[in-house]
């Protein structure tokens, strides 16, 4: 819905007379606001990325900014030359998302379902990894095999760990046709987070098939030329220790911002370490009132042993693995007249994952009672470990369990997975009266080295986008792009909604909006898929992307002077082409759907307290394998670690000098495979948490938090048991 904004500003005034108005606009957290209205002397500009704005010919004038999404202000005589304007988000937490359009756009102008992490919750829950902050996002769940270093995985309304797009400013950081390692990107240095849910690949090419997950890092402000910086350290049980440190400032036309992060844990079993090792830098500088050149970097290394499957008493003293990764994001920003801005970018990302295991071969027979549960489909359940040495007898079996066997292999291994993606392209963003086009091309080289093997392609794609709001109450929104890849030939996706207000201010209700939103969208074969060559198995050049088709419609209300925000949305979505491994080769033969209900409701009952809670209902079905028999590719089973129930629920409390953040998870039994007795089903179960801080001293700040503050004992993936409770706390020293 479009808001009409009139703003409060501070006027910074020249000496001499001026025929123009500059300007900028900025959000409450410091940050411009791109593709603002604004409306002096029947003359209308728009803000460029920058908050940036010129009224040409205009000594004084009345300032009327129009943007969706902020609250509604009297207007104030412009009669300077500078101008600094401050909007306050209307609405209990903020929705103004980039991701969802590639324009600065609330969810309910881009008809999508979106959610936006910012800043001030990113500091307040304290968490050192992303993936635990992507657990209170609706839609979004997130599988972790165990413990801190331990892959994990997220899924976004049921669709393929593959069909989520991470961006960092734009640069993809998937490994090319696959997923991200979550378990190291560390929440450090990231300004906010944004999250759309459906399929983007209309705007982002082939691997938003589900949905795009992307990271703003933090920027400083030319305004600041006294530095601003923290250094903090933390100490917990379980001999953790994390380290960071930053740095932000500006001077005259140059701004920056720099962070560094260290997280080292010894574990809860033996090979358990797991250290991380991560570091970002933002650079911008105005080279003129219209352009602006923006650089970041950002690189973490991470180390972890990986001991196996501890809950089943497996512990590997050997193996481990290292990972890093790399990203540039080089931006030119170049606003051409009062409604035209184009953008020009180059990318880089490189991955190194090698894994090295110098065991001796070797076994270890493994025992555990297990129960049955008849189908269709049948289902198996652990119950406990047993001592495989000291079998209990037959009489001493409990009713209704049974003994299952598996075996544990050791053994040398050794793998090095080198990846790396380089990309350039134009986005063009043509501002109008009650609407926007965004469109573009891009350029991506996908590298890789496989077992010695190099190889590569080359994608090229072609996209737009358009937004349109018609009398105030109905906007729509809608993509296409064409891409072309020399290994799977071309493709296209394409993506529209439309938002509806159905009703204004009535009573309690402030507003009520329905949306409906469809799409279609790709996932391209991996490097490994398409060009392996091994004496056991090799790739396949013939295959195609697998595709993601998607329907929604969803309800979002605000009520009681838009203290209270809700959102119920249903969806379904039908993966068909999906790539399985068959003889020695990977071919396209599975097919399976998702379809559920998910709902979220944000308060903001105080200024200074907000509570936020959602819940999923997920059902899934294979449709179509090559393996009929097994769990987790089998006809009629549920998707493996899609749980049907799940759910979150969070209270922050954050006035000026302190912060409690007090939440849990909430995760429903769900089909899983163990490899090891045959196991299928994975029980529920919940996590809580506590996060606090106290500005004791202007500079000096107690950090304090509990992760699974419960104990409770349970297993992400099966085989591979949770850390138990950990605490850790230390101080923060701010200037």
């Amino acid at each position: 819905m479009r808001t009409l904004v009139f703003l409060t500003l501070s006027l910074a005034a020249f000496a001499g007379e001026t025929s123009n108005i500059h300007g900028t606009i900025l959000d409450p957290s410091g940050r411009p606001v791109e593709g603002a209205r604004v409306s002096c002397q029947n003359q209308t500009v728009f803000s460029n990325a920058e908050g940036r704005f010129t009224i040409p010919g205009a000594g004084k004038c009345d300032a009327h900014v129009e943007k969706a999404g902020f609250q509604t202000a009297t207007p104030v005589l412009v009669d300077a030359t500078e101008a600094r304007l401050t909007l306050a988000i209307a609405g209990p937490v903020a929705t103004v998302t980039v991701s969802a359009t590639r324009a600065e756009s609330t969810p309910e102008q881009a008809a999508v379902a979106s959610t936006v992490i910012t800043e001030r919750q990113i500091a307040a829950d304290n968490f050192p990894m992303v993936f635990d902050l992507l657990r209170e996002v609706p839609g979004v769940q997130v599988s972790e095999y165990g413990r801190p270093g331990s892959l994990a995985q997220v899924y976004t309304r049921g669709a393929e760990r593959t069909g989520t797009l991470f961006l960092l400013d734009g640069v993809p950081l998937n490994d090319p046709g696959g997923e991200l390692h979550t378990e190291h990107l560390s929440s450090e240095g990231i300004d906010r987070i944004e999250v759309v849910r459906g399929p983007q690949s209309a705007l982002y090419g082939a691997e938003a098939a589900a949905g795009v997950v992307q990271l703003f890092t933090k920027r400083g402000d030319p305004e600041n030329k006294v530095p601003h910086g923290a250094v903090s350290y933390e100490r917990g049980n379980f001999q953790t220790d994390r380290w960071i440190a930053s740095l932000t400032g500006g001077y005259q036309r140059l701004d920056y911002s720099f962070s560094a992060a260290e997280l080292h844990t010894a574990g809860e079993f033996q090979n358990d370490f797991y250290r991380d090792n991560s570091g970002s830098a933002n650079l911008g500088y105005k080279i003129s009132e219209a352009t602006q050149l923006r650089g970041v970097f950002r690189i973490y290394d991470a180390h972890s042993g990986t001991p196996g499957q501890t809950a089943y008493g497996v512990d590997n003293l050997s193996a481990h693995e290292q990972e890093r990764n790399s990203t540039v994001s080089l931006r030119l920003d170049d606003s051409r007249g009062a409604n035209y801005l184009q953008r020009f970018t180059f990318g880089f990302n490189r991955l190194t994952d090698r894994f090295d295991d110098n065991s001796q071969f070797s076994t270890q027979p493994l025992a555990a009672f297990v129960r049955d549960v008849p189908g269709p489909p049948a289902q198996v359940f652990f119950v406990d470990l047993l001592n495989p040495l000291a079998l209990p007898t037959a009489s001493q079996i409990p009713p209704g369990l049974r003994i299952a066997k598996g075996t544990a292999f050791f053994g040398s291994s050794h793998s090095l997975n080198l990846t790396e993606r380089r990309s350039g392209g134009y986005q063009g963003t043509l501002s109008h009266r009650g609407g926007v086009l965004v469109f573009g091309y891009e350029y991506q080289k996908q590298l890789g080295d496989l077992s010695s093997i190099n190889v590569d392609r080359d994608n090229n794609g072609l996209f737009a986008n358009v937004q349109q709001s018609i009398g105030g109450r109905l906007f729509l929104s809608g993509g296409a792009r064409m891409e072309h890849s020399s290994a799977f030939g071309t493709s296209g996706s394409g993506r529209g909604g439309a938002s509806f207000l159905l009703a204004g201010e009535h009573g309690a209700l402030s507003s009520a909006t329905f949306r409906v939103d469809g799409g279609r969208g790709v996932t391209e074969p991996s490097l490994l898929e398409n060009f392996a060559r091994s004496p056991f198995f090799h790739g396949n050049p013939a295959l195609v992307p697998e595709e993601t088709t998607t329907g929604e419609a969803a309800i979002v209300s605000e009520w009681f002077g838009r203290r209270i925000r809700t959102e119920v949305d249903g969806f379904r979505n039908s993966f068909h082409n999906l790539i399985a491994f068959v003889g020695n080769t990977w071919q396209n033969v599975q097919a399976s759907w998702a379809r559920g209900i998910e709902t979220s409701v944000q308060s903001r009952v105080h200024k200074n307290v907000l509570i936020t809670a959602g819940y999923m209902r997920l059902y899934t079905r294979i449709t179509s394998s090559v393996s009929p028999p097994t769990s987790s590719t089998g006809l009629g089973h549920e998707l493996a670690r899609r749980p049907r129930n799940s759910g979150f629920m969070s209270v922050a409390v954050t006035p000026r000098r302190w912060s409690f953040v007090m939440g849990g998870r909430f995760i429903g039994e769900r089909q899983d495979v163990d490899f090891s007795f045959g196991v299928t089903r994975n029980p529920g179960f919940e996590n809580v948490y506590a996060s606090a801080s106290y500005d004791l001293a202007r500079h000096f700040t107690p950090v304090f938090r509990v992760d699974n503050l419960l104990n409770e004992r349970y297993q992400g993936v099966l085989g591979y048991q949770a850390l138990s409770r950990r605490v850790i706390g230390g101080v923060r020293i701010h200037w």
